[in-house]
């Protein structure tokens, strides 16, 4: 690769890392999303039950909380490579062919994340010219809730396309098995290794592996 193409790897490297501190940020803020949602649910079928209090909003609330959370999270996922896959036949090919695939693959999610984007745009842009509102009791304009859905498929666009740029650059200087690293599937390895860390096991040596 020229010099030139060199530096622009090393610019779109950064521009993905920079965007993978906020997908970092945005899973935390979606997880903690999800618990609120849960504490909130709770804390209205208890009230109901037992006190004959009620938010009557529950359904309207949480269905916003679920969209933003999921939407927040899809960027963090695709970079810890937790998005299912079925990789049975792909991993069965040579390496060059797959790592090609690999591409293809992405290439098929980004458009997929910008077609998602651009209907969310399209909808919070008619939710702020007719002003609208859920039928709540709290009378939410709907372009917040979907303001902030949107956000996150644009931030998920804005990802797979920086990705995807980023490994055609690197196919092209002959760094397939980078591409590989950040976009294959998790290895049973990867997942028992985290899976051990969660539940702070402590690792296994190779001595440990195969004794003498």
């Amino acid at each position: 690769m020229s010099r030139i193409g060199g530096t622009v790897l090393r610019a779109i490297g950064g521009v993905r890392r920079a965007q993978g501190i906020a997908h970092r940020l945005m899973g935390f803020a979606a997880g903690w999303v999800f618990v609120a949602c849960a504490f909130f649910i709770t804390a209205d079928v208890l009230g109901r039950n037992f006190l004959g209090v009620s938010s009557q909003s529950s359904v309207e609330l949480t269905g916003y909380m679920l969209a933003l959370g999921t939407t927040w999270a899809l960027g963090h996922t695709l970079i810890e490579r937790c998005h299912v896959r079925i990789d049975l036949l792909i991993r069965k090919l040579p390496s060059k062919p797959r790592f090609v695939l690999h591409l293809v693959s992405l290439s098929m999610l980004v458009l997929f994340a910008g077609f998602l984007a651009k209907g969310a745009l399209n909808l919070v842009e008619e939710s702020w010219l007719f002003r609208a509102t859920d039928i709540s009791l709290l009378r939410v304009p709907l372009v917040i809730p979907q303001g902030l859905w949107a956000f996150g498929l644009g931030m998920f666009f804005l990802l797979t396309a920086t990705m995807l740029l980023e490994g055609v650059l690197l196919l092209a200087a002959g760094r397939g098995a980078a591409v590989e690293q950040q976009l294959q599937a998790r290895t049973y390895d990867e997942e028992a290794a985290e899976t051990l860390d969660a539940l702070g096991a402590p690792e296994t040596t190779d001595s440990a592996k195969h004794p003498p």
